[in-house]
């Protein structure tokens, strides 16, 4: 996660191993299935034999309990195999289960807000349901079934993978338009533990080296001028990340900042978009949220900073009408005067924040699994060519991790910097 660069022999090697083990689950899927689990059986057994004989003969540190615990795994995957994937696909049938609730909710958003697209989540909710019968209803299926939907997402992840060779292996003008390829994440499982690895990154760093000089690089490619902000919080609501756009010293953000109108467990409420002082805002969100923000900059041309500024205003000024936090209001002589201590208001007095609620469209209404924040740096970065596309519908901050991160360590990409804000940095 720290490496500064991919190797590009290593990118054509990945490439090619998703592409060809996603051929062989989508035509010889059940027999690719139990190859591969009886593979996984024979090292894991193999490993902790390997361990014994190491601890024997070369003295090494050896774990009883983990040794004959991953022994036993690799028995009960050798001899059970057959009940193990047929339990797999029951949980990933439960797995599609939760999106097509999650759609449902979206229809009704929607529809609430008598919003076009409505016709495109039946359509999605339908297709979902077409896969979960098999899965959950149908144990002679459903291996063959999450074999077929696991080579598709292999054998286009891979090709992904071949895209970033090019990039890595051409020159930059040949690869213009393989900059501009949509990416496809891994999925949102993995994705959502990201920030959670990344605090465990950067607590060790901060333990080991007292400084983050090994995460932190820029590139002698460019000079940065458009951010991603990446929070990232062992507890609150950036426990499962949060992000942002800074452009020309000013922070872009959109979440539910009205703390009035939140309901289904704080998930749902109305779309609010924050603009405000960048380093005053980053310094709030490190020394009084207790966060650590990860920023990546990209490097734009004339050209495409005009997009990103024209698709900014349009964001701000059109369909929107002023928020103003209770910190504001109290002293508009609106509310009575005191303490107000929700962000919005926190942010209104720390770094100089102004408020936009959106009156209609896709983000007037805020849900954390739909339209959250990742959706909307989507919408300023699509403008330039950074797009992520989640087969799934789902889109998180770890996702764009992981895309800019990759973009960072390849050449010839305009992501040209990382670096992380600690405490430290504002001492």
């Amino acid at each position: 996660m720290v490496k500064r660069s991919i190797n590009a022999t290593t990118l054509l090697i990945w490439g090619i191993s998703f592409i060809g083990l996603g051929i062989c689950l989508f035509f010889a899927n059940q027999f690719t299935l139990h190859f591969l689990f009886f593979l996984l059986g024979v090292l894991t057994v193999l490993s902790s034999c390997y361990a014994v004989i190491q601890f024997f003969f070369l003295k090494k540190r050896f774990s009883v309990v983990m040794e004959f615990g991953n022994f036993v795994i690799g028995f009960f995957i050798l001899f059970f195999s057959d009940f193990i994937l047929h339990s797999l696909a029951v949980c990933f049938g439960f797995y599609l289960l939760l999106h097509i609730i999650i759609s449902c909710i979206e229809y009704f958003l929607y529809r609430k807000n008598y919003q076009k697209g409505r016709l495109r989540i039946v359509i999605h909710i339908w297709f979902q349901l077409f896969f979960l019968i098999p899965l959950l209803f149908n144990l002679e299926q459903n291996i063959q079934v999450i074999s077929i939907i696991l080579g598709i997402y292999l054998m286009i992840y891979g090709v992904t993978r071949l895209t970033n060779f090019l990039t890595v292996l051409l020159p930059s003008r040949t690869t213009d338009r393989i900059k501009q390829q949509i990416q496809i994440p891994l999925p949102v499982f993995f994705n959502a533990f990201i920030p959670k690895r990344l605090i465990t990154l950067v607590n060790e760093m901060m333990e080991v080296k007292q400084d983050t000089k090994q995460f932190n690089f820029c590139k002698l490619s460019g000079e940065p001028n458009l951010f991603v902000l990446i929070h990232l919080a062992e507890h609150g609501s950036a426990k499962m990340g949060h992000m942002e756009i800074a452009f020309q010293g000013q922070v872009y953000s959109y979440g539910n900042y009205d703390l009035h109108s939140r309901s289904f467990f704080d998930m749902i409420g109305d779309g609010v978009v924050m603009v405000a002082q960048k380093e005053d805002y980053i310094r709030y969100v490190v020394t009084k949220k207790d966060r650590y923000v990860i920023e990546f900059g990209i490097c734009l041309t004339s050209k495409e900073q005009i997009l990103i500024q024209k698709k900014l205003q349009h964001l701000i000024h059109f369909n929107t009408e002023s928020y103003f936090p209770d910190l504001q209001l109290s002293e508009l002589g609106l509310l009575p005067k005191g303490d107000y201590h929700d962000m919005s208001s926190e942010i209104y007095d720390c770094a100089s924040g102004t408020f936009y609620k959106i009156l209609k469209g896709k983000y007037k209404k805020f849900f954390v699994l739909k339209t959250n924040c990742a959706m909307l740096a989507q919408y300023v970065l699509s403008s330039i060519g950074k797009q992520i596309f989640c087969v799934n519908g789902i889109i998180t901050p770890g996702a764009y991790y992981d895309y800019l991160n990759d973009r960072f360590k390849l050449k010839n990409t305009n992501v040209v910097s990382r670096k992380v804000y600690t405490k430290k940095d504002f001492n």
